[in-house]
Formats: C-alpha cells, structure tokens, sequence
C-alpha cells in the first residue's frame, strides 16, 4: 500500500509542475546543535522560480515552546550576494518588485512563516540563515531532536535533498554511534554518520507527500536544553515506529502485486505525458540533464588526452554518475587499487609458482584519497599476518563485515559530491561554468582512451602519463583495452613504464577487479534491514539507528515542520 501511495504522490507532484513552472532542482540544509539546545539553520535552495509568484515562504510550525530567531536571506546573484533586507513582519499582499531584495517572518497563530522576495523570474540560489531555541529536548534517560526539515505538500517538491547534522564546538563532542542513534522519516533515501556528523540524504526525488523528519537520540551530556518532557526515549520512538518501514515485511509480496499493476499506469501516464518526465521518473538521465552538466550537447563533445579533474578518482565518479554513464560498481575501487600500486602503497609479486600476489607498503602514497586509504585499511586487514591479500581471503573478510563495505561505498558519492563544491566545479547541485569543463573533459577523456592508438596522438603520449591512462580506464571500464593500447605502441617502453610486462598487468587488472566486485557485493550485503523490537527490545540497522535506509512512513510526534511552502 506504501509504494501505491509513493506512485500516485510522484503523480501528483508531476501534474503540478506542469500546471506550474516552479522547480527545486536541490536543497541542502545544514542545523548546527549549540550545547544550550540552540540550532542554527543554513537553507540553499537552488531553484526555478516559474513566472506567476512573489516570494518563497517556508512555514514553520507545530512549535510548542521552540522560538524561531532572526531570518537571514542573501540570493548568489542578487547585489553582490548582499544579504536582503530584514522588514521584520512580512507583508505578502506586496508586489513582486516590492518584496525584491527583502525578507520578513510572517507570525500566525500556530507558527511562522519564513518568508522573502524571489527578485527576477528564473534560476536561483538562495541561503536562508535562521535560528530556533529549545530543539533539543531534554528527557528522562536521554536527549532529543526530533524535527519535521522538509514539509510535505510543497508546491515544488525537491529533486534532490541533503540534511546535516552536526554540534558546536560548545557541546565539546562530535555525533557518532558513541554517543547518538538515528532515524530518517519521510522520504526514500540515506541516514549516515559521517565525519562527526549525521546526513540525511534522498536517493529518489520527493513528491508530493514526501517529507524530512529526523530523530535523533543523544546520550546525556551533550546539552542542557532548558525544553524538559517528563518521559523516555522508548515512548517517542514507539510512536516514530508507528507505520514505519525500513526493509522488506511480511506480506510486502501483495503489495508488490499492486504496486507492479499502479507502476505500469503511472509511468504509462508519464510517458505520455511527456517522455522527459518519464526518463526522469525512472531515473534515467535526459540529454537535457547531461546538456546542463556539459554546458552543450553529449554529440559535440571532442576527445581530450588531458587528466579530468586533476586526477581527482572520486569527483570524476562522481560526475559519471550524475551523468547516468553506465559503468560496473566496481569501477572505483579498481582504479583506487591500481593508483594505489603504482604509488608503491601497495606492492605486486610473483610466489614461488609464478602466482601474482598483492602486498602492502608504508611508503609512497602520494595522491591518494581518503577514500582509497580506508580501502588500503580494509584490505590489509583482510590480508591476515603474513600481509599477502589472496582473492577468496577477501571475499570471505567482506562477508563478514559487509556492513563496514557499505558504510565506505555510501561514503563515496557524498566525498564526490563535497569535492566538486570545494573547488568551485558545482554549486548546489549545479555545475559551473569550470565544472562544465572538467565534465566535457571526462568524456572527451574517455573518447580518446578507447582508441587512442586512431587519434593520430599515439606518439605524443608521454610515457610518464601512461600510468594515470591505466587508473583511469580502470574507472572508465576500459583498463584491459588501455593496457593492448600502450603496449602496442611500444612494448620495450611500455615494460619500462608500467613497471609489469603485459600478461601480468593482464592479471593485475584481472585481480583489482575480482577484489572490488567483493566490495561491491558485500556492501550490497551490508545494507541495513528491518530487524526493530519495540518495548526496549533490542534492535539494529536502520530500526536500532546506527543508519542505512529511511523509512517513507512513521516519523510521527515530531515538532516544527508543517505543510506547503515554496512559491506563492
């Protein structure tokens, strides 16, 4: 019944942006957590704004004794990125060129409403800063928030939404299983510990009942909220319980049924609706999208020999993704192996029989990224005490700790994520103009490594890039093609550079990818399911908030939140 109720809210929520042009392509928040029970808020709304509104509003309700703090709103291209200026209580029966550059809190009588001017129709990015007192609360055997961040009913519910978490340096303590569980309602996606922080993330678009509820438990400590219930834990997360589903239940197979039958006539709607819609529903990738990512269509765009990203493994996994590129799992976990060994952080030889082995090193290194230092970890644990990593000694290792595999692949994404925006290659979800670049660069990079020996190039490779051309097409999915390439072009030089000759880089290749497709499986492995007991029971995975999966329904007697939003 859950997943006809998701279909028919995708539905709702696709007839209203036809009726309206109003679109959220990505909105990310981050609440900061004061030791005091004070909460910090930072919205960047990247959005359209249609033709046919003034202002953005978001209520804010449901309060009980949490007061709402001074509003701040600046738009990235409104006068320089200077913040608006504050009216104080806000008038909504104003122009548009009236409430342009400006931002004001309506007061209502169960709650507020943040409110500003959209300043010209189209795109925009704009950070709203607000504060609340008393979120946290203070129980009996434990503290709380347990907030509603996205309300449901938004006249344009986002594509794309990330939550943080995360404490001021007043709590003297990051977030972490030590000290916090957590639970995401609401919506389809991710909850996470990550970095002394807890993100929420979706992994599907909202729709029109799609919501962000987040609890979280804290032990004693951390605050000291002035807000006081005289009652546990166990009773607001039995009620947060009630209709939740975080993995498969009993009876989901009649479900399945109904869902398959309601599946078919939504998307058979959409697709005649508009097939842009429909490519978007499934998850597919428009050439629209891929165009925006780009800068200009997939077709125009030329081989390049250049490095993409500046080396960077993950921003460039990243990128494929959002450009829907079909590629094996696996793939960057390959190249991280490969750039791994050819940095001497890991050393290839030859057993007694001639069998090729992986062993490790405390030197070289140079270059490798986080994530591939916690795979390097991972691996040399699993490689016992004699250091030698053996295929099957792997795979058994990941079964037994498939959750640890599924923590670090769901890791990626977000890492690739806050790199681009790091170096300026993407703001909100939108690449820029020198992302664009970086992005037109991986498939012309692409385009080249698949037949480069054609290009007309093949005698102006420089030999020490030959290395990086190999990592590379680990991560495109071509390594074993790059690898007959470089040695056809020189097979004296190619056993110089490469430091193999070629039928062992043929089995390197060959055992990277067997050792990530083990990661990859186990992760799929690892990913949390539906194991709560109520009552104190003792519980794990999503249910027992150590994160994974987020449940569409539950959620309920949280504070804040509301219904509606969005332009008007």
């Amino acid at each position: 019944m859950k997943r006809w109720i998701t279909l028919m809210a995708a539905l709702v929520s696709t007839f209203a942006a036809f009726a309206d042009e109003q679109k959220v392509r990505d909105l990310d928040i981050t609440v900061t957590l004061y030791s005091h029970g004070v909460a910090g808020f930072h919205e960047v709304w990247d959005l359209d704004t249609g033709d046919r509104i003034t202002e953005w509003y978001l209520p804010r309700e449901n309060l009980g004794d949490i007061e709402v703090l001074n509003l701040m709103v600046l738009d990235e291209n409104y006068n320089g990125g200077k913040s608006f200026t504050d009216t104080g209580e806000w008038n909504v029966d104003l122009s548009r060129e009236q409430k342009t550059g400006k931002s004001g809190i309506v007061h209502k009588g169960n709650g507020v409403e943040l409110c500003w001017g959209i300043g010209e129709y189209g795109h925009h990015v704009f950070h709203a800063f607000y504060g609340m007192k008393k979120v946290v609360k203070t129980l009996n055997d434990y503290d709380m928030f347990h907030m509603q961040l996205v309300n449901d009913e938004m006249a344009a519910p986002p594509q794309h939404v990330r939550v943080t978490i995360q404490t001021d340096t007043s709590v003297h303590a990051v977030l972490d299983t030590t000290n916090t569980r957590i639970w995401g309602f609401g919506f389809q996606g991710t909850a996470a510990f990550e970095d002394g922080k807890v993100v929420f993330e979706s992994t599907e678009p909202f729709g029109y009942y799609s919501s962000v509820i987040t609890l979280l438990r804290f032990e004693k400590g951390l605050f000291t909220s002035p807000s006081v219930q005289e009652r546990d834990f166990q009773e607001v997360l039995d009620r947060a319980m009630e209709g939740a589903d975080f993995g498969p239940r009993e009876g989901d197979d009649e479900d399945d049924v109904a869902a398959g039958i309601a599946g078919l006539i939504t998307l058979l709607i959409m697709y005649l609706s508009g097939r842009k819609v429909y490519r978007k529903f499934t998850g597919k990738v428009s050439r629209r999208d891929k165009r925006k990512i780009l800068g200009m269509s997939p077709n125009a765009v030329g081989w390049s020999r250049e490095i993409p990203f500046g080396g960077d493994l993950v921003a460039a996994d990243y990128t494929l993704t959002r450009l829907g590129e079909d590629r094996k799992k696996n793939a960057l976990a390959s190249a991280e192996i490969l750039r791994m060994i050819y940095t001497g952080l890991m050393d290839v030889r030859k057993d007694a029989d001639g069998k090729v082995e992986i062993t490790f090193s405390k030197k070289g290194g140079e270059g490798i990224d986080s994530v591939g230092l916690d795979l390097k970890s991972m691996m040399v644990e699993a490689s016992g005490e004699d250091a030698v990593l053996q295929d099957k000694e792997f795979s058994a290792w990941s079964k037994q700790n498939a959750r640890r595999l599924y923590n670090w692949t769901d890791k990626i994404q977000v890492m690739g994520e806050s790199t681009l925006r790091q170096k300026n290659w993407m703001v909100g979800s939108r690449f820029t103009t020198a992302g664009q670049k970086e992005a037109r660069g991986l498939l012309g990079f692409r385009k080249f490594l698949e037949d480069f020996t054609l290009t007309g190039e093949r005698e102006a490779i420089e030999a020490h890039l030959w290395q990086e051309y190999l990592v590379f097409g680990a991560l495109l999915g071509v390594a074993d093609k790059v690898a007959k390439q470089l040695k056809d072009i020189d097979p004296v030089r190619f056993e110089q550079t490469m430091v193999y000759d070629y039928p062992t880089l043929n089995t390197i290749i060959y055992m990277t990818n067997s050792l990530s497709r083990s990661i990859t499986n186990a992760a799929s492995w690892g990913a949390p399911v539906s194991s709560y007991s109520g009552g104190g029971g003792s519980s794990s995975g999503s249910w027992g908030g150590f994160g994974g999966g987020t449940s569409f329904g539950g959620g309920g007697g949280f504070s804040g939140g509301g219904h509606g939003g969005g332009g008007r």
